[in-house]
C-alpha cells in the first residue's frame, strides 16, 4: 500500500458524547459514513464489545473502510496485574489479526497523579519503568505470537510520559517483541522532541499517531497547572495537524526511507469545526505535507 493508503482517522471524536463513548450500531454506521464522506478509507480499529471481529470488519467494509491499527492499555506497573494485563494484550491482539491487522498500539493506562498534574512526570520512579517495560515486552510477545507487533504508545496522563520513562522503556527492551509507536502530541505535550525521539528509535517505529499541539494552550496550562482533562476538554490543547505548532514533516522524515507502518490521524475533539470538519482539515493538511504529496507523483 502507499503512503496514502496507509493513512487512517481514529474515529474517536465521532463516538465521544457527554458520558463516554457511544458504540451503538446507529452511531457507529453514522461516523463511519462520515469518515468515508470526509475522504478517508481506514480506521483506527477496536472491536466493540458486541460485535465479532468479522462483524466488525464487515461493518467497516460496508462503508468502504478498511481497519487500521487500534489500542490497547493495561496496568503494566503492577506486578499482581501483570497476568490480565498480558491475558488481555494477548486477546485484543487476536481479535486484531482476524480483522487482518498486524500492528497495534499499547500502552499503559493513566493515573490520577498525572491526570492531575501532565506532562511533568510527578512521582517518578526508575523502578516502576522497569517493571512496566518487563510487562510490555511480555504483552508484545504474546501479540507477536498471535502474528500481531504491539507497539509502545507513551501518553500523557500515565507513568510512561516523560522522555526518561519512554527511552527507559524503549532501552530496556531493545532486541525483543515491543515495538514503538509514538503519538506527536504527547510527546511534545510532555516536553520531548518527537522528531529527535522518533528518528532516535525509527528502527522499531510500527505505527505513529499524527496528532499536533496547540503550542500556546499546552504552555499556559503547563503554567496553571491545569489538570488533564481541563487541558483536552476546555482549553483544547490537541489541534488538527497543521494547525498546531509540530514540525510533522521533521517526524515523518525521520522514519526509515521504507517505512511501510500506518499514519493514524488522532484528534480526541475538534479543535476546529465539527468532527466532519476536523477529519476534513485533518486530511486535507496532512496530504499537502511534502511526505505524502511527493509519494503521489
Amino acid at each position: 500500500m502507499s503512503r496514502r493508503e496507509r493513512l487512517a482517522i481514529n474515529p474517536l471524536p465521532f463516538l465521544l458524547d457527554g458520558s463516554g463513548l457511544d458504540l451503538s450500531p446507529e452511531r457507529l454506521h453514522a461516523s463511519f459514513a462520515d469518515i468515508a464522506r470526509a475522504g478517508y478509507s481506514a480506521v483506527h480499529a477496536d472491536v466493540p464489545p458486541h460485535l465479532t471481529p468479522r462483524e466488525y470488519g464487515e461493518l467497516l467494509a460496508a462503508h468502504g473502510l478498511r481497519p487500521a491499527p487500534g489500542y490497547f492499555g493495561g496496568f503494566f506497573d503492577d506486578p499482581d496485574a501483570r497476568a490480565d494485563a498480558i491475558e488481555g494484550a494477548r486477546r485484543h491482539a487476536a481479535a486484531t489479526a482476524e480483522l487482518g491487522v498486524d500492528t497495534l498500539f499499547i500502552a499503559q493506562h493513566m493515573c490520577d497523579p498525572r491526570r492531575a498534574h501532565p506532562a511533568i512526570g510527578v512521582e517518578a520512579s526508575a523502578e516502576r519503568v522497569a517493571i512496566m517495560a518487563d510487562g510490555l515486552e511480555l504483552a508484545a510477545q504474546v501479540a507477536r505470537a498471535e502474528g500481531v507487533t504491539a507497539a509502545l504508545h507513551p501518553h500523557v496522563g500515565s507513568w510512561i510520559e516523560v522522555e526518561a520513562e519512554v527511552r527507559g522503556v524503549l532501552d530496556r527492551t531493545r532486541g525483543g517483541a515491543l515495538a514503538f509507536g509514538p503519538d506527536t502530541g504527547h510527546l511534545a505535550f510532555a516536553g520531548i522532541d518527537p522528531v529527535q525521539l522518533v528518528g532516535d528509535y525509527r528502527d522499531r517505529v510500527a505505527a505513529v499517531h499524527l496528532k499536533d499541539l496547540d503550542t500556546a494552550a499546552a504552555a499556559r496550562v503547563l503554567a496553571q497547572g491545569t489538570s488533564y482533562f481541563d487541558a483536552t476538554r476546555t482549553d483544547r490543547i490537541w489541534a488538527e495537524p497543521g494547525a498546531g505548532g509540530l514540525d510533522l514533516t521533521g517526524v515523518l522524515d525521520a522514519l526509515p526511507a521504507d517505512f511501510d507502518g500506518w499514519y493514524v490521524i488522532e484528534v480526541d475533539l475538534p479543535k476546529h469545526g465539527t468532527p466532519f470538519d476536523s477529519a476534513v482539515l485533518s486530511r486535507e493538511n496532512v496530504l499537502a505535507l511534502p511526505y505524502f504529496a511527493e509519494a503521489a507523483r
